[in-house]
């Protein structure tokens, strides 16, 4: 019994997973019903541990379950996706401001890392990865601040903005490899310690300000 258990957690790890990239590569659009019985027959699996993920998922808040209705990847209004936005863009100007003081060298070099990883997941093509890996870099640098009330604001916020793409949004037309640079500079204004300036190139960069592939 304990081996079946453990079996059947380690697949509803697998499904996690693979609905998770479905959603950060974009193939899983907001609104998109989830299919419990079809991703089991897709997978070769019984439909507990599918179930068992979704569940995950919606305590996420990544996907929403309507009774008699079914589960959909989370979807908002236009006006509460505006002040998912603009929510952001506060929280980062804040974090940014205190993250130029707080922010130790293995915070910054944790940065560094995450946008290398970045550039390689571009060269792959790995969109799902690319995602994860931005939304990684804006954690790091809210939790870098060592201010726990900035932190519980960005986990509460974290999923809407990937269920919506308000983060390294899949559907960007622009080149990827600038969305990296533009990391690499929001490094750089941590590193060139003046606060105003790292609060401003944050809070640009959080309300969409450089999505456009024609700046």
């Amino acid at each position: 019994m304990p081996d079946m258990m453990i079996s059947r957690g380690l697949l509803s790890d697998q499904v996690y997973e693979i609905i998770l990239a479905s959603i950060l590569d974009g193939s899983r659009a907001p609104g998109t019903r989830i299919v419990e019985s079809e991703i089991a027959r897709q997978q070769g699996i019984s439909q507990a541990p599918v179930r068992e993920a979704v569940k995950r998922l919606v305590h996420a808040g990544l996907v929403e379950s309507v009774p008699r209705h079914g589960s959909y990847v989370t979807e908002i209004s236009p006006e509460e996706f505006e002040l998912a936005r603009t929510m952001r863009a506060s929280i980062e100007r804040e974090a940014a401001r205190i993250a130029v003081d707080a922010a130790g060298d293995s915070d910054i070099e944790q940065l560094r890392s995450v946008v290398e990883r970045m550039g390689r997941a571009v060269d792959a093509e790995d969109w799902a990865a690319f995602r994860a890996l931005d939304v990684e870099f804006h954690r790091t640098v809210v939790t870098s601040t060592g201010r726990a009330v900035l932190a519980r604001l960005w986990d509460t916020l974290e999923p809407l903005l990937v269920s919506q793409r308000a983060i390294g949004d899949p559907g960007y037309l622009g080149d990827r490899s600038r969305v990296v640079s533009w990391h690499g500079d929001l490094i750089q204004a941590l590193v060139d310690g003046d606060p105003d300036a790292a609060a401003e190139a944050f809070a640009e960069h959080a309300s969409g300000g450089l999505d456009h592939p024609e700046r």
